[in-house]
């Protein structure tokens, strides 16, 4: 039946003509164990279409079983995939839910784009549309008058258990023992429940595969083989570029090599990513070009929704710069002819170089850069900028090694399209010499954690909040996210209703950058009475040694809307603590 459902997908999105054979072998795949099998992990190359996949399942469910949900790391991916999944099936069954946006609540419509930190609490019994009650129970469960629950927890349960669930990018949820646990207690509710999980993703090591099998044998893996898809791999290993890896000396402005090697190459599609948000602002205030958009963390939701509106319509020219962080590696639709990058552990560089010759572009080149000498990157407190320097260093290693010279250039032999390649080295034997089964890391006692929650009929959403306390307000990511604003926005703040001022104003940051900044925080816009004010801060919370879970505890207590800091935000370069941020 999956079959019939993927004609009509081919038919809606691609006039019928499908052109990615290897996504008609994976739903084949799926289709023959689907009556054996829970959980399902398919690799496909960047670029290839894997959301086929997930609008084929979806289609299905609503139509053969019940209901479906897509999760995505990213809210910029859920954005991108809503308005293709809006063409498939119409705004009626459609829906999407994350934090702010109150649609399809519960995730409860047939079929429903989420965030995995939103799939993660509806999962476990406290939807974002619960949150405010279930603090105030926590309150006075802390202050010792009450042990009660809510039932609300059993209608989240049920929205989440009779779905069939697509997580895509699920390389992201490796990067952490934390989700990496959620993500084996996922597989492993889904198979308790009779579920179908199908996670998808273009770079998962061979190591990575022997821990989850290790934890949840029963796992079917459908992989990607250049036989399934000869033309596409012919297509890719065609593309004619160089992969030049340069080392700056700490006597070098890499700011002004980088803008060189853009004013001397021959091509102008350009994306710089940068590993730090300072580093990324700092040279986007250099570029003159009209057509320069500059992406991070650190803008508010609307003004990252119209930064992703300039990046369509970027697509049909022929001359622009993207600069980036991070953020550019999952949920950005955008290609390059030219693509300078920092150096990063494996896995995120061939993400990022997943928005390389993207399209039908033919020839192009890849600068990879790194901060150190003589091969060696520099290295502070066991960090690479923001990466693990072992994984950095690895990377950097393999990349000299299978590399050699020609006029006067260091040229890497890889392929980053394809996992295996003829010509060049695929990326897989990269990820393969970096990765090893000591990188993935699973906390038991967090899984066991995970599966008591719906042990507990009586009391589950307590339980659920305090673990989400424990886990520093996310059962996914590492660190907690704290809401910001600039004081510069505080005139907005009664012109606005609330939800339109957090959508405009409010900026997420990490707990470590708050507490950093712990100086520079001059206030708290929080409600009291049912009333907004903005109010003095505690000073407790610029202890040097302050615990996210203080913070939590403050944000839950008071209401907390946002913090509010002594920065700078505009639309342009986002939240900046000073001028040199």
């Amino acid at each position: 039946m999956l079959t019939t459902y993927f004609r009509k997908v081919i038919e809606t999105w691609f006039g019928g003509e499908n052109k990615r054979p290897f996504v008609g072998y994976a739903i084949k795949k799926l289709e023959e164990d689907w009556s054996d099998k829970n959980v399902f992990v398919i690799e496909a190359p960047t670029g290839y279409g894997k959301s086929t996949i997930s609008a084929t399942v979806a289609l299905y469910s609503i139509n053969e079983e019940l209901k479906s949900i897509i999760a995505f790391p990213l809210r910029t991916l859920l954005e991108d995939q809503y308005n293709k999944f809006k063409s498939l099936v119409g705004e009626e069954i459609l829906g999407k839910r994350y934090m702010y946006n109150p649609d399809s609540r519960y995730l409860i419509k047939p079929i429903t784009l989420t965030t995995v930190d939103t799939l993660s609490m509806t999962l476990f019994g406290i939807p974002p549309e619960d949150l405010e009650q279930l603090f105030k129970l926590l309150i006075k469960a802390w202050d010792g008058t009450s042990t009660g629950s809510l039932g609300h927890y059993l209608f989240s349960w049920a929205s989440v258990t009779l779905s069939n669930i697509v997580l895509d990018e699920v390389h992201l949820l490796a990067d952490s023992t934390k989700s990496l646990s959620f993500l084996i207690a996922l597989m492993r509710i889904c198979i308790d429940f009779d579920q179908k999980l199908i996670l998808m993703s273009a770079t998962i090591p061979d190591s990575l595969k022997d821990v989850i099998k290790e934890h949840v044998p029963d796992v079917e893996f459908v992989e990607f083989k250049p036989d399934i898809d000869p033309e596409f791999c012919k297509e890719r290993m065609n593309k004619d570029y160089d992969i030049v890896l340069e080392e700056v000396s700490n006597e070098q402005d890499k700011y002004e090599l980088i803008l060189k090697w853009i004013d001397e190459s021959e091509f102008s599609k350009v994306i710089v990513v940068f590993n730090t948000i300072v580093d990324a602002i700092n040279f986007y205030n250099l570029v003159k070009d009209k057509n320069a958009v500059l992406l991070h963390s650190r803008f508010s939701e609307e003004d990252r929704e119209k930064k992703l509106q300039k990046l369509q319509e970027l697509r049909d020219k022929d001359e622009y710069i993207i600069v980036s962080t991070q953020v550019i590696e999952a949920g950005v639709d955008i290609s390059s002819d030219l693509f300078i990058t920092e150096i990063a552990p494996a896995n995120s560089l061939i993400q990022r170089l997943g928005r390389f010759l993207r399209y039908d572009e033919k020839a192009g080149r890849v600068i990879i850069w790194y901060e150190g000498k003589d091969g060696k990157i520099k290295a502070e407190r066991n960090r690479y900028k923001v990466y693990d320097v072992t994984l950095t260093q690895k990377t950097l290693d393999w990349l000299i090694k299978n590399s050699n010279v020609k006029d006067g250039k260091t040229i890497v032999n890889l392929n980053v399209h394809l996992p295996e390649a003829e010509s060049k080295k695929g990326f897989k034997e990269l990820l393969n010499y970096v990765y090893t089964k000591d990188c993935f890391r699973v906390d038991k006692r967090s899984i066991k954690d995970f599966e008591r929650i719906f042990l507990h009929l009586e009391d589950a959403s307590r339980r659920a909040v305090e673990t989400f306390f424990k886990m520093e307000g996310s059962f996914v990511r590492d660190g907690l996210l704290i809401p910001v604003t600039s004081k510069d926005t505080l005139e907005n703040l009664q012109r606005l209703d609330m939800s339109k001022f957090v959508r405009t104003y409010v900026v997420p940051i990490s707990f470590e950058t708050f507490k950093s900044k712990a100086d520079r925080v001059i206030g708290v816009i929080a409600e009291e009475d049912n009333e907004v004010r903005c109010k003095e801060v505690d000073d407790y919370l610029r202890d040097r040694y302050l615990k996210p879970q203080q913070v939590l505890r403050y944000i839950v207590r008071n209401n907390v809307i946002a913090f509010v800091v002594d920065a700078e935000y505009d639309s342009r370069l986002g939240l900046r603590f000073d001028r040199r941020d």
